[in-house]
């Protein structure tokens, strides 16, 4: 998801299942779904001043917080200061989303929704493995990830705008990647494709330095995997600039692809300019898809996908470059 998110090599490290001595969970009906800090955040905004946020925050919010919110400190959150500060500069922002984030225990669809997308990727991946999942309320940099060792994390600050959230606090990149309530199954879904990446890679080492094809078919495949169970993007931003600009961004990609270089495709925050951040999820969608949709064993498809062992065979495998090829290189 869209997010400061650290390399891949962090990412993949995430949702040390085993870490506590637990085996992992293949039951979709047994992932719990975790809330209990999103009030604990808003009985700390009714009270902070300026002078005592930080500490409020730190002590109340996150100290007194859940694992996942634990987890969720590195990288992300960070501090009570560094939250403190998010909330200062937007004050309107974060109170307009209050009630859509506590009414999460009173949308019975979105839960629903999250265990139906489980029970696909159990249909399509019968190795699944289902971690819980934790709605945190952070510092508008993370819709969700899998680090921290302790199973799904969702910034749910991210996904609770409706058509009257005030938007003129929040930077052009905020307002492109916050959205609506709905749309929070999709993000889950995308997540949990990441902690089956790490499971069906577990065992294995590295493979090297990864490269920007590499990193683009991690997060383009939970792009496409996890649109396949949740039935809908969490990218559209994103997905129609790529439609609409399909092969120079190709042409572009391929030229940098085999490098270390992601400055510019992925985890870009508010730096992109000119054109929405981390195209290069749009790119790994697309030859992931492009793949699956030429694979004759699609079972075996998703195994390839999820454990992606050799991103330049899957690459020519899935046909995708050779589409803007001319004649003479078909």
């Amino acid at each position: 998801m869209y997010h400061s998110r650290l390399p891949l090599l962090l990412a993949v490290l995430a949702v040390r299942a085993g870490a506590q001595g637990l085996p992992p969970n293949h039951d979709p009906a047994k992932a719990r779904i975790v809330t209990s800090d999103i009030p604990n955040f808003w009985r700390v905004f009714d009270r902070a001043t300026l002078r005592d946020a930080a500490e409020l925050f730190q002590r109340e919010y996150i100290d007194a917080g859940s694992p996942g919110l634990h987890g969720f400190i590195p990288a992300r959150i960070v501090s009570g200061r560094a939250l403190a500060a998010t909330v200062a500069a937007r004050p309107r922002y974060f109170a307009a989303i209050r009630q859509n984030t506590l009414s999460l225990d009173q949308k019975p669809e979105i839960k629903e929704a999250i265990q139906a997308s489980f029970r696909r990727l159990q249909e399509i991946y019968p190795g699944a493995v289902f971690p819980d999942i934790y709605f945190l309320i952070g510092r508008l940099n993370s819709g969700g990830t899998t680090d921290g060792g302790q199973g799904l994390l969702i910034g749910i600050e991210m996904s609770a705008r409706d058509e009257h959230t005030p938007v003129d606090e929040l930077t052009n990149w905020e307002r492109a990647v916050t959205g609506p309530m709905a749309r929070l199954p999709k993000m889950v879904a995308h997540e949990v494709i990441h902690v089956e990446q790490r499971h069906a890679n577990s065992g294995r080492g590295s493979g090297g330095q990864p490269t920007l094809l590499s990193q683009a078919l991690f997060e383009g495949g939970a792009d496409f995997l996890g649109e396949m169970i949740s039935a809908g993007t969490i990218n559209p931003a994103q997905r129609a600039y790529g439609d609409a600009h399909e092969q120079a961004l190709w042409t572009e990609f391929a030229a940098a692809m085999h490098g270390g270089d992601t400055s510019k495709w992925l985890y870009e925050g508010d730096r992109a300019k000119d054109r929405p951040a981390d195209m290069g999820y749009y790119i790994g969608y697309k030859i992931c898809q492009a793949y699956y949709r030429r694979a004759a064993d699609k079972p075996e498809a998703v195994r390839r996908l999820l454990e992606m062992s050799d991103p330049d065979a899957l690459l020519k495998e899935s046909g995708y470059g050779a589409r803007f090829a001319g004649p003479e290189k078909r």
